[in-house]
């Protein structure tokens, strides 16, 4: 009789969508309500928010499968270029319906709002699709990225919210999605990885003790990709010696936890930096001073400059994601552990320039 094959379940892959989705049970519950509840619900308007590698594009892909769940019919783009050709391509491969959601991610922001077609090739292409569904579901992922005009032509779709529709159609399209409910992506609680984690080694035929359940869970950070990281590499280790013993080693968890870092340095960390200017990086290097938040106006003192001098450097930060404002005149890194890595690295990092 052939041994059971086992295979990772763990996918710490850009937008893969993991067995379980974790930590964001509220979020899917308030979207399925709404979608239930009907034109004007809250949450048919949300805006997603969060750091590269948080989760927004997976949860996107989850709440377009609780629409389908549902009835709805659903399409996903990337901003870009080709964001209404795609859209289209999608739409017209589906019955569709008129009364729609739209669900867009902007890296740092995702929203859904009703749809309610009128005159335009896109809007007629909606409104002869089949009315068999009980809606649409569209998301755009990354929509910073996106033409205005595409924009444009999405927004003028939006019924019932003419301010906003007007703040695309000037360009202003953060006031629109502003008006959106918010939903922050915070670290997931460390509780909660723990026992998904160990759920997943139990279902693979490994079993892992409490103590370095919990010292894996920790090295997340409750950060969904090193969620999918570290149980990846740890569960890697484990399943070499799987003949001998289906028991997680410390030296497993040891091991796997610094192999998850060194590919966290080089799948987030290095391209939150990649393409940045000098200024930019003394800007990040003045704020590793600075256990979490950094006062804007020392973060100038230590770069000897005015406040208002780095004012477009934050702004660029902030733009990339690479950090956050929690509050007036403080900012903090977006990604868990960049500042380590910045302090590591800062010789070979300023050698670049």
């Amino acid at each position: 009789m052939s041994a059971t094959v086992f295979h990772n379940p763990f996918r710490p892959t850009a937008g893969a969508e993991p067995p379980r989705i974790i930590g964001r049970d509220d979020i899917a519950l308030e979207f399925t309500e709404s979608l239930n509840a009907g034109i004007g619900a809250p949450a048919r308007l949300m805006r997603i928010a969060g750091p590269r590698g948080s989760g927004k594009t997976v949860l996107l892909c989850d709440l377009r499968d609780r629409a389908r769940e549902l009835g709805w019919k659903t399409a996903i783009v990337s901003a870009g270029p080709n964001l209404l050709l795609d859209l289209r391509d999608q739409v017209a491969d589906s019955s569709l319906a008129t009364n729609a959601s739209v669900g867009v991610n902007a890296g740092f922001v995702s929203a859904k709002v009703d749809v309610a077609p009128k005159e335009s090739s896109l809007r007629k292409l909606l409104s002869s699709a089949a009315r068999s569904a009980k809606g649409l579901f569209i998301a755009i992922d990354e929509v910073q990225d996106a033409p205005i005009d595409d924009m444009r032509a999405i927004a003028s779709t939006v019924a019932g919210l003419p301010a906003g529709v007007m703040d695309l159609i000037n360009g202003k399209a953060l006031t629109f999605l502003r008006r959106a409910l918010p939903e922050d992506l915070a670290p997931i609680n460390q509780v909660e990885v723990a026992l998904s984690m160990g759920d997943s080694f139990v279902a693979t035929g490994l079993t892992i003790e409490d103590n370095l359940l919990s010292r894996a869970a920790k090295a997340t950070k409750g950060y969904a990709y090193l969620v999918q990281l570290v149980g990846y590499s740890i569960w890697q280790r484990a399943n070499l010696h799987r003949a001998k013993s289906a028991i997680v080693s410390e030296r497993d968890v040891t091991e796997g936890i610094a192999l998850a870092e060194a590919r966290f340095h080089d799948v987030v960390h290095e391209p939150a930096i990649s393409g940045l200017g000098l200024n930019d990086i003394k800007y990040l290097l003045a704020m590793c001073e600075d256990k979490q938040q950094s006062k804007s106006a020392e973060i100038a003192r230590r770069m000897g400059k005015k406040t208002n001098e780095i004012s477009s450097i934050r702004a660029k930060l902030l733009q990339r994601e690479v950090i956050q404002a929690p509050q007036r005149g403080y900012v903090q890194f977006a990604v868990p552990d960049l500042d380590i890595y910045l302090r590591d690295n800062a010789e070979e990092i300023l050698e670049r320039f």
